[in-house]
């Protein structure tokens, strides 16, 4: 069998992918605590959340496909091109090896293996926020945290001059990944946000921002 995968926009049907994901690779990393995204109010309910923003946002969630040559690539069913919050790249199963904890197979549609928003920044007309990057991490190496973070600062520069990002120290991949696309990390947060248990903090300017 061979495996493809696929970069779209989040469906109400992701939810409880992405939930499970989100909350397993939190508590791998140890910060299954408040002060992180696993105490977000919206975290089974990300499609909705981010249908219903005022200011432009999203959110894309990375699919596996295993069959026999159906067609299906490594490309983006909306082919806008590709495109973190606190935890990149952590770990959950995919739901196809011998380790399913938090696997959620979505049958005909694929299994949910990663995800990664935007969001405006509190307080700010011309920032954004890249929010919840994970992946999964028996899917490392194969470049979908960094597909993932394009397709996101894409739209961002779309929308926003700048886009902010928080994260922890703990997590170097996340960190990595955010220094090999040229943001800057800050001495301390901007102000507004909702994640005290951050300990990084980083910005990259990303478009002109679009007047009426």
């Amino acid at each position: 069998m061979t495996a493809a995968y696929t970069i779209r926009p989040i469906t109400p049907a992701d939810d409880a992918a992405m939930a499970a994901l989100i909350r397993r690779s939190l508590e791998d990393a140890g910060l299954d605590r408040p002060g992180t995204a696993y105490c977000d109010p919206q975290l089974d309910r990300l499609a909705e959340y981010y249908a219903g923003l005022e200011r432009p946002g999203a959110y894309w969630v990375a699919v596996e496909w295993f069959g026999d040559g159906d067609g299906r690539d490594s490309g983006d069913d909306d082919a806008d091109g590709d495109g973190c919050d606190s935890v990149a790249d952590s770990r959950v199963t995919a739901g196809h090896d011998t380790d399913v904890r938090g696997a959620h197979d979505l049958g005909a549609n694929g299994v949910v293996i990663g995800g990664i928003g935007v969001a405006a920044w509190p307080g700010s007309e011309d920032t954004c926020e890249l929010q919840k990057l994970y992946v999964a991490a028996d899917r490392r190496g194969l470049g979908l945290g960094r597909r993932l973070l394009e397709r996101a600062l894409a739209f961002a520069g779309e929308h926003y001059r700048r886009c902010y990002l928080e994260t922890h120290s703990s997590l170097e991949a996340a960190c990595g990944l955010y220094r090999s696309a040229k943001f800057e990390f800050l001495d301390g947060p901007l102000p507004g946000g909702e994640h005290s248990a951050m300990d990084m903090w980083a910005v990259k300017e990303v478009g002109t921002l679009k007047t009426n």
